[in-house]
């Protein structure tokens, strides 16, 4: 009686085991049945530059010129971009040199020129070595990119014509299709007979930001 019992609850679970798994076969089968995660894409406002190859801007900043300390520094920039990766650009600056550490050490007894006008223009070959993307909050998506430059110039300063090498890198960064703002870093070099009468080399750094417009 016992086994025949058994037997009857048996054939039940096999027969609805079977049952479900035909339907979950069909389930698979059917598209519709698949299950497909719903993810929200969000908007984001890219601010991208237009179809312009120019860009002008206005430099301001700090010069560290050697022996005279630190001076304010403005100038203007202008890039013109070869391709996504390389641009032209040409610099023109100028910063009012201080004292001398000779003339702080001893003032009126140091013969040196009047002019201390720090000025220079350059042409230097850009490189975009790092294009990338910065978010301003969870809606605005800003293209940046970091770039080295190099090139040389004239640098006229202390009554002296210099010859110049420049050389350093920035950071670039898209406010819309038109405006950016970039941070400068870059060393002007050239030689110089000051202050010991023995020609040297006189390394004068530049820290600068820009704010340019495309056109």
């Amino acid at each position: 009686m016992d086994n025949w019992i058994q037997r009857i609850f048996l054939g039940i679970v096999i027969s609805l085991s079977a049952f479900n798994l035909s339907a979950a076969e069909q389930d698979s089968d059917d598209p519709s049945k698949i299950f497909e995660p719903k993810i929200e894409r969000q908007a984001v406002d890219e601010a991208l530059i237009d179809d312009e190859d120019f860009e002008v801007g206005i430099v301001f900043g700090t010069l560290g010129i050697e022996d005279f300390g630190a001076a304010e520094l403005y100038g203007v920039r202008f890039n013109y971009f070869i391709n996504e990766d390389f641009f032209l650009q040409v610099n023109a600056g100028s910063a009012k040199a201080g004292l001398s550490s000779a003339e702080q050490l001893f003032p009126g007894n140091v013969l040196i020129s009047n002019d201390k006008d720090f000025q220079y223009y350059d042409l230097n070959l850009g490189w975009n070595i790092l294009p990338g993307e910065a978010f301003w909050g969870d809606e605005v998506a800003v293209n940046t990119s970091f770039y080295f430059v190099v090139g040389a110039g004239n640098t006229s300063f202390l009554d002296n014509k210099e010859f110049t090498l420049t050389y350093g890198a920035g950071y670039r960064a898209l406010l819309n299709d038109w405006l950016a703002f970039s941070v400068d870093t870059r060393n002007h070099r050239f030689n110089s007979e000051y202050p010991v009468g023995e020609v040297k080399s006189t390394h004068n750094l530049e820290f600068s930001f820009t704010l340019s417009a495309f056109f």
